[in-house]
């Protein structure tokens, strides 16, 4: 048995697997015992060969009977010898006494049964002639041979022929057979007709136990061939060469073994794979086509012996010796296929089970390193972007995002992604999807499934959304705590859509990352929590001073906002304790709370509402571009509190005071900003103070005559005016501060 790498590549051209090499070869020993390699060579120019004399000498290989019957005719020409052809098929035999075929042949047990399975022997030395035994018996037979469609039978083949049936005794130890050729269809027959003979009784006298010796002893030779080649096939099982190249391997090996013109090996690596086919004598378009027939069970004009390449793992595919149509194989042929179909088997088994084993560890390492990406402190939304950005080095895609789930609202909004453009970026973060209207969602939400969708999809918002994302295909994983959803994976590709696949090693993969997921977003949550607990008042639920610092600080940083400017509110209820005093401190609470209700009612949605402490409140005035829009800003603060506060059955009036300032022109931090937004404050209470002194100061100044305390709706009216004015001067142009 030669190694892959020192023998010559069968050629791969279906056309040229017609006659074996097994009868070639011979043809190249008799010329080169004739006249040297001198000889041989000449032999080869004058036919124009195809293949130099190391291919035709390999038995395992095969030409076409167009270049094996100019080698033919160039030998005879060459040597002089008419009887060249004859002596070829009478060598065959005797040249591959000790050989695999010989013992199959001579396994049949006399020259009469080795001649009546002549159709089947003929197929392992040529595809383009049909034989048929029409008679059998012991010293005696009659063989039939013709051209099959397409081909045509030339002298030199009928010698050839000749020469290999009078061979057949020398199987058993006996002399040549006498051939005579009583019809021939290259003289216009309508077939070859041989009839066959031999001496009976020294057949008999052969099968004598202690003269079969010798027989048995050369079927010993060509066992110990199998079986070193078997050796060979297994001790491909721990070799480190690729899974391709060893089935490769395996498919040449069992074409050395089981003789025919071309072999095929099917197999699935793994559930789900695309077949893989290893042809060997055959091209891989016509490989391809009988492994898809072979697998489906197809009916095929190709005489094909199929085994089953399969484990107690699991059944991977098939391994097909191909002859054309007519041929018939051995029982042991099948019985050799399938030996080497359980090498292939046994090299998938391992090569399947390191492969295994390395995506697990893969696998595993990518989770471990994507817990460490996670494991860091920090807010849900902090946690998200990290899972985000981990997310694509365990699962292969081109985009990614992480949904929080909202429950009481029941809808997702996005909070982190990774792979998207700017433009889709902004698209996504506006992006709110809700489980009451959605139905996906959710099934998503209730049955704690991944999903996957291609383009094409019929849900319409879905179908949409990936194609303004420019994605084929993805999957949504849930994110589940405790039975409970925290949020959503979305996992896309914008190109092959079968990288997501549904397939348990992506399912694994996916639980595993969601798994991960759902105990960092819960961490993060309780983060979130801590954080705006120690950023929030936890009478009101706005903003505590320190949460208010952090962000004034947060629009300072970096030259301040786009408009330049940052204005602030500092905003004092008037005489709040003596409502502790008389209603208790539990009705002082809801005064407070529908106090800051009031001052978020009036503000934007960019502003923010802070209780610095006690009765006193901030106001962060966004997006300000002059003072005017603050001083506008603190007349609609005391508006709001001209309307008393109907606290259980109670009508409660309390008045607020309130002072603006403007960043940076009043103060470059946040403290000298709330410095002089609290002495702004202090004087407007001072203020108020003096209309409560002369509080029926009509529109010039002058006191009001009556002296009585004005009701709610001229306190209204009052405010309304002085707004009024506010928004008119704000319409002037603007003064200088220091004026």
């Amino acid at each position: 048995m030669q190694d892959d790498a020192s023998t010559p590549a069968a050629p791969a051209h279906e056309g040229e697997r017609e006659i074996a090499c097994s009868m070639i070869a011979v043809l190249v020993r008799l010329l080169r015992s004739a006249g040297g390699d001198a000889t041989v060579g000449a032999v080869l120019r004058r036919a124009g060969a195809r293949h130099e004399a190391a291919y035709l000498e390999n038995a395992e290989n095969w030409i076409s009977l167009a270049e094996m019957t100019a080698l033919f005719e160039a030998g005879i020409e060459e040597t002089g010898d008419p009887r060249l052809a004859r002596r070829v098929g009478e060598q065959m035999l005797r040249q591959h006494a000790g050989t695999q075929v010989a013992t199959l042949l001579r396994s049949l047990g006399s020259t009469e049964a080795v001649l009546q399975t002549v159709t089947e022997t003929a197929a392992k030395f040529s595809t383009v002639t049909k034989m048929e035994s029409l008679e059998a018996r012991p010293g005696h037979a009659v063989v039939r041979a013709l051209a099959r469609p397409g081909f045509e039978r030339l002298p030199v083949h009928c010698e050839v022929t000749a020469g290999l049936l009078s061979a057949s005794p020398m199987l058993f130890g006996l002399p040549l057979a006498q051939v005579q050729e009583a019809e021939c269809q290259t003289r216009g027959d309508a077939h070859c007709l041989y009839t066959v003979s031999w001496d009976a009784a020294l057949a008999a006298e052969a099968a004598d136990p202690q003269k079969r010796v010798t027989a048995l002893e050369a079927q010993l030779v060509a066992a110990t061939e199998r079986l070193q080649g078997a050796y060979a096939t297994a001790g491909d099982l721990i070799s480190t060469a690729g899974l391709d190249t060893l089935l490769r391997r395996v498919v040449n090996r069992a074409a050395s073994t089981v003789r025919a013109p071309g072999y095929i090996l099917a197999v699935r690596t793994g559930q789900g794979d695309d077949l893989q086919v290893y042809g060997h004598g055959i091209d891989d378009e016509r490989a391809r086509m009988l492994a898809h027939a072979a697998l489906a069970g197809e009916a095929n004009e190709d005489s094909l012996l199929t085994v089953d390449v399969s484990s107690g793992r699991r059944a991977y595919g098939k391994l097909i010796a191909r002859y054309p149509k007519g041929a018939r194989f051995f029982p042991q042929d099948e019985e050799l296929l399938t030996m080497y179909a359980k090498h292939a088997a046994a090299v998938l088994d391992m090569a399947t089970a390191l492969d295994e084993s390395s995506r697990r560890h893969e696998q595993v390492s990518s989770l471990l390193a994507l817990s460490h990406a996670v494991a860091q402190a920090g807010t849900s939304e902090e946690v998200a972007q990290r899972l985000a950005d981990a997310v694509p080095e365990v699962v292969d895609c081109d985009r990614m995002g992480v949904w929080l789930w909202d429950a009481g609202e029941e809808r997702m909004r996005p909070v982190a992604s990774w792979g998207r453009t700017p433009a889709q970026e902004a698209r996504f973060a506006q992006l709110t999807i809700s489980a009451r209207n959605k139905p996906s969602l959710r099934r998503l939400i209730d049955d704690h499934q991944p999903q996957f969708y291609e383009l094409g999809t019929e849900d319409e918002v879905l179908s949409e959304l990936m194609a303004a994302m420019e994605v084929v295909a993805f999957v949504s994983v849930p994110i589940v705590f405790r039975d409970a959803t925290l949020g959503i994976l979305t996992v896309s590709v914008t190109e092959r859509p079968e990288r997501l696949r549904s397939d348990d090693e992506l399912l694994e993969r996916l639980t595993g990352v969601a798994a991960l997921a759902a105990t960092a977003i819960q961490n993060g949550q309780l983060v979130d929590r801590l954080r705006h607990g120690a950023l929030h008042d936890g009478l009101t639920g706005y903003l505590n001073r320190v949460g208010f610092r952090q962000h004034v600080e947060g629009l300072l940083a970096d030259g301040g906002p786009a408009s330049g400017r940052v204005g602030l509110l500092f905003v004092d209820l008037d005489d709040f304790k003596s409502i502790n005093d008389t209603y208790g401190h539990e009705t002082g609470d809801e005064v407070i709370r529908r106090a800051a209700s009031r001052l978020d009612s009036i503000t934007r949605s960019c502003d923010a509402i802070a209780r610095l402490g006690g009765d006193e409140f901030a106001v962060v005035l966004c997006d300000v571009e002059c003072e005017a829009q603050v001083r506008a800003a603190e007349a609609r603060v005391r508006m709001a509190f001209i309307e008393p506060f109907e606290i259980d059955g109670e009508e409660i009036a309390i008045s607020a005071s309130v002072g603006g300032g403007l960043w940076p022109e009043h103060g470059r931090t946040v403290s000298e900003l709330l410095r002089h937004a609290d002495a702004a404050m202090y004087e407007d209470k001072a203020r108020s103070r003096l209309d409560r002194i002369a509080p029926n100061a009509n529109a010039e100044g002058a006191p009001e005559p009556s002296g009585r305390q004005p009701d709610r709706h001229e306190r209204l009216d009052a405010g309304r005016r002085q707004l009024a004015a506010l928004e008119a001067r704000r319409r002037l142009p603007s003064r200088d501060p220091s004026s």
